[in-house]
């Protein structure tokens, strides 16, 4: 068991903690710090692990907002406090209290990065018990459960839409002044969200264009639509790209302002795509509203933020990026990774690169 210390600094008349630790039944009575008039502790003795508590003030339950948050299975939202053998973490540390622990020996730094240079691939610096690789996960499932796509809107800003009547020059020129690498599609005949302009539809115009540049005249390019370029793109692929790539129509993939981060994450990766819509329907049965674009580097950023404080609380983000199957890296010596890594010469042409980014995609 370990001495772990809670404390409560927002004042109150009677004041109690009551957690995951005592099956939620004894409220166990905080005391008041002396010669202060707001802040309450209470030290209890806890197994190494993770543990969900809560506060009663006066009555009422409640949470400290500063402190690491979740909610549990039933929806309702609990601070964490993460217990780790005879040095436990308190749930009021701040980030300076974890350098030390997170400051790597530099020797066996560059020994690991070494290994991604071809020399023996050494054991990963911190050992990780699976008790402690299961906090990480259950915070970051519970974090990523508990949050919604309504979570990554910004308080203020645009979100841009092209008419699918709109020029397919004059889309892929407002992309580039905006840096947008994605734009949703707006149907006027239909009142929706008909789909997705992206990179690749660009790449793929671009392989048209060198290939049949004799069969359009600049007038032509200025008025081919975007709607226009999606049947075709669809329905004569190999005019394209002189090779048959599977292209599939598929209905659009979005996402309502009340899904998880967790299920959007999910969809993202599930379907291969680069971004999701969030959309808002109205019962009523009126327009739907484009609330925001949001892509898994949004996610990450979330979670990164919520984190930021509670790095301690997360063992697996003091692993070294090595250690993570992460892209086409393989730790293991000998073994393939199960996405090959595809590279191009400096000399091949522009069209080989755009095939390879496709088929890859």
């Amino acid at each position: 068991m370990v001495h772990t210390p809670f404390t409560w600094r927002y004042g109150g008349h009677q004041v109690s903690i009551c957690g995951s630790f005592n099956g939620w039944t004894d409220k166990i009575p905080m005391i008041l710090v002396e010669g202060s008039a707001s802040i309450f502790q209470r030290i209890i003795d806890l197994p190494p692990g993770y543990h969900q508590y809560k506060f009663f003030v006066d009555g009422i339950w409640q949470v400290d907002e500063q402190q690491i948050c979740a909610q549990d299975e039933y929806g309702t939202m609990n601070n964490i406090v993460l217990v780790k053998g005879a040095e436990n973490v308190s749930p009021n540390f701040h980030i300076d209290a974890f350098q030390t622990s997170i400051n790597l020996d530099n020797a066996r730094i560059a020994q690991f990065v070494g290994s991604s240079l071809g020399a023996p691939v050494t054991e990963p610096v911190l050992q990780l018990s699976d008790g402690e690789m299961d906090v990480s996960r259950n915070l970051l499932l519970m974090h990523l459960s508990s949050s919604r796509a309504y979570d990554l809107l910004p308080y203020s800003g645009k979100v841009i839409v092209f008419d699918v009547e709109v020029s397919v020059e004059q889309a892929f020129r407002d992309m580039s002044d905006q840096g947008l690498a994605v734009v949703p599609l707006w149907n006027e005949q239909h009142g929706q969200i008909a789909g997705m302009l992206t990179a690749s539809d660009f790449m793929l115009i671009l392989l048209e264009l060198h290939k049949n540049r004799a069969m359009f005249t600049n007038e032509e390019l200025e008025i081919h639509t975007i709607s226009a370029w999606k049947h075709r793109k669809f329905h004569h692929p190999r005019d394209m790209t002189g090779t048959l790539i599977p292209l599939k129509r598929r209905s659009l993939i979005q996402a309502g302002p009340d899904e998880s981060l967790g299920g959007l994450a999910s969809r993202i990766l599930h379907n291969k795509i680069s971004a999701v819509p969030i959309i808002h329907s109205a019962k009523d049965g009126s327009c739907p509203q484009l609330l925001h674009v949001a892509c898994l580097s949004e996610i990450l950023k979330h979670v990164c933020r919520h984190f930021k404080h509670h790095i301690g609380y997360l063992p697996l983000l003091q692993q070294p990026i090595g250690y993570l199957p992460l892209g086409t890296w393989a730790r293991e010596v000998g073994r393939a990774s199960d996405r090959p890594l595809l590279t191009l010469r400096t000399n091949d042409p522009l069209d080989s690169a755009i095939n390879l980014l496709l088929k890859g995609a």
